[in-house]
C-alpha cells in the first residue's frame, strides 16, 4: 500500500468500516511510513474532540454548535416561518395572537 491509497482510507480506518485485510495492511503502513501515522494520529485526535462536542445535547446546542450546517439553518428558519404564519393568522383574525405590547 502506498501513502495515498492509505491516506484516502484513513477516515474509513477511523470509522471501522475497513475489511480486516485491509485494516491490516493499513496498520502495516503506519508503522513503516511515519509520515501517515502522524495525519492519521492528527485526524484520529479531531475525530475524538468531535465526539466530545457532539456529547452536548439540547435544541440550544444543537442549533449553535460549531458545525450546525444546514441543519442550524433550516430549524432557524422553520422558527422564524412559524412565527410569520402566526403573525399573519393574527392579521387575518383581527386580533393579536401574541400580546407582545
Amino acid at each position: 500500500m502506498n501513502c495515498h491509497e492509505c491516506r484516502y482510507l484513513m477516515f474509513d480506518l477511523i470509522d471501522d468500516k475497513l475489511s480486516e485485510d485491509l485494516r491490516q495492511e493499513m496498520e502495516s503502513h503506519l508503522d513503516e511510513c511515519p509520515s501517515c501515522a502522524q495525519k492519521y494520529d492528527k485526524m484520529k485526535a479531531r475525530d475524538e474532540e468531535k465526539e466530545k462536542e457532539e456529547k452536548a445535547s439540547g435544541l440550544f446546542w444543537y442549533l449553535l454548535m460549531p458545525s450546525g450546517g444546514f441543519k442550524r439553518f433550516f430549524f432557524v428558519g422553520a422558527i422564524f416561518t412559524f412565527i410569520l404564519v402566526m403573525a399573519l393568522i393574527s392579521v387575518q383574525l383581527n386580533k393579536p395572537l401574541f400580546n407582545f405590547f
